[in-house]
């Protein structure tokens, strides 16, 4: 009887710190920065987004809460910088890489682990003969193109093609309001919320260019501070959330939230 009690405390103990080190493993908490400008469909200020709701599903999954807070896209990446957010939905960038950790795969990212891609085309003015091949812009001159502010990524490719660029907006409508009045002689905007923006106030306006600027796959980042303290939760996390991506319920979302 003594032999069995002392094999059953010993499993029992077992089983307590087996349980133990997997809580140290899994945050009660994941501490999301969400944008507080619209991004449909992508992610929304009310949380509605598609990104968001595959978010949150897969932190259910783990039985993690999610706890969202909204700020402006400046203030996420510093509070990322800072440790102060855990996470946030981001286009990978060397600079972001330096204090933000991204799912990588052989030193480089890992396109598997994206949450989805955003295609970003370049519109004008109806009638107006500035344009985009492909590779540069056509008939731009010492014109302007209105890009929004924080899309660092988009900026960098502007500077590299020696192009005058106004980020002064930190959405996309007020750049096509911009474009319209002829502030700037072109935009950058991702196609889906470019489209409905014109359809609703432009329509007749404004063109799209035939030939995208960029495809932009977007990623969970986290900060390095929340990754070194939950290194397997956040490997596990991007795993899950791919596995929740190719689900029926999250395209049957998407389909009931265009």
């Amino acid at each position: 009887m003594f032999g069995l009690c002392l094999r059953l405390g010993l499993a029992l103990g077992v089983l307590y710190w087996v349980s133990l080190a997997h809580a140290a493993e899994m945050p009660a908490r994941f501490r999301l920065c969400a944008l507080d400008v619209d991004f449909p469909p992508f992610a929304k200020v009310d949380g509605s987004g598609h990104l968001q709701y595959l978010l949150q599903q897969a932190a259910n999954s783990m039985g993690v809460a999610i706890d969202r807070r909204v700020a402006p896209r400046r203030r996420c990446l510093e509070e990322i910088r800072n440790g102060v957010s855990d996470g946030m939905v981001s286009a990978y960038a060397p600079e972001r890489a330096e204090y933000a950790i991204f799912p990588m795969a052989g030193g480089e990212i890992d396109d598997s682990k994206s949450l989805g891609t955003v295609r970003y085309y370049v519109y004008r003015r109806a009638g107006s003969s500035v344009g985009w091949d492909g590779q540069r812009f056509i008939e731009l001159g010492d014109g302007r193109i209105g890009v929004e502010s924080g899309f660092v990524f988009i900026i960098d490719r502007l500077k590299q093609l020696g192009v005058a660029y106004d980020d002064g907006s930190k959405s996309l409508e007020p750049n096509l309001s911009k474009l319209v009045a002829g502030r700037v002689d072109s935009v950058i905007g991702m196609d889906v919320e470019a489209e409905r923006l014109i359809a609703s106030r432009y329509a007749g306006k404004i063109e799209r260019s035939l030939k995208p600027f960029e495809l932009t796959p977007l990623y969970l980042m986290v900060s390095r501070q929340f990754h070194a303290q939950y290194p397997r939760f956040s490997e596990r996390y991007w795993k899950v959330i791919q596995e929740v991506r190719v689900g029926a319920d999250y395209r049957q979302y998407q389909l009931k939230n265009p």
